[in-house]
């Protein structure tokens, strides 16, 4: 175990309360705190362990450059930091980078997570993401903040699920199209049986 210092801020969100609780706690005892040379709290919370993690993805093996890419930027950025890669939409939480991540940080794990882009962790629910990691006295730093106007970032969000739909429609009249192959050519099982 580590003893990790927080300030009150981050030990509100760490422990889902508000400041004047913390106070209260801090007051009876419930809580250990240290007063910095300014006279400011730091909660003391006992972490399993401290670990820095570079997240990188991208959607598709096509995109298997841009994903080198990314890692060795993050690599050249954090040298001693665990590198974790993901081949996968930003909208499938099913990713098993992610999902070894966020099951680390929900056992406790510290995780100080760097990411390239925002979207590169997920499409949606970064906020739920990011609940997560504070939760275990943890953060993630995103290195593009491009910030954008509240309609630029909706249209945007628009067209990322419209691409994702199309391309699974495209997906389906393939498979439709070799289904249909199968069986004109004689419907035979073992044929059908490949495609699976």
């Amino acid at each position: 175990m580590k003893i990790k210092k927080l300030t009150p801020k981050e030990a509100a969100e760490y422990f889902s309360v508000h400041v004047h609780t913390l106070r209260q706690w801090d007051k009876s005892g419930k809580i250990k705190t240290e007063r910095t040379a300014g006279g400011d709290r730091r909660y003391m919370i006992e972490v399993k362990d401290e670990f820095d993690i570079c997240y990188c993805r991208v959607s598709s093996y096509k995109q298997k450059d841009d994903l080198e890419r990314q890692v060795k930027f993050m690599q050249e950025k954090f040298p001693n930091a665990e590198t974790v890669t993901d081949i996968a939409s930003g909208l499938n939480f099913k990713r098993q980078g992610l999902k070894a991540i966020l099951e680390r940080a929900i056992l406790g794990d510290s995780i100080n997570l760097y990411v390239a882009h925002k979207d590169r962790l997920c499409r949606f629910g970064f906020d739920l993401i990011e609940w997560i990691i504070k939760r275990s006295a943890g953060k993630i730093v995103v290195f593009d903040q491009t910030v954008l106007s509240p309609d630029a970032e909706l249209t945007r969000d628009l067209l990322h699920i419209l691409h994702v739909f199309s391309c699974r429609m495209h997906g389906l009249r393939n498979y439709r199209k070799q289904l249909n192959h199968a069986l004109c050519d004689g419907g035979s099982k073992k044929n059908i049986q490949k495609m699976d």
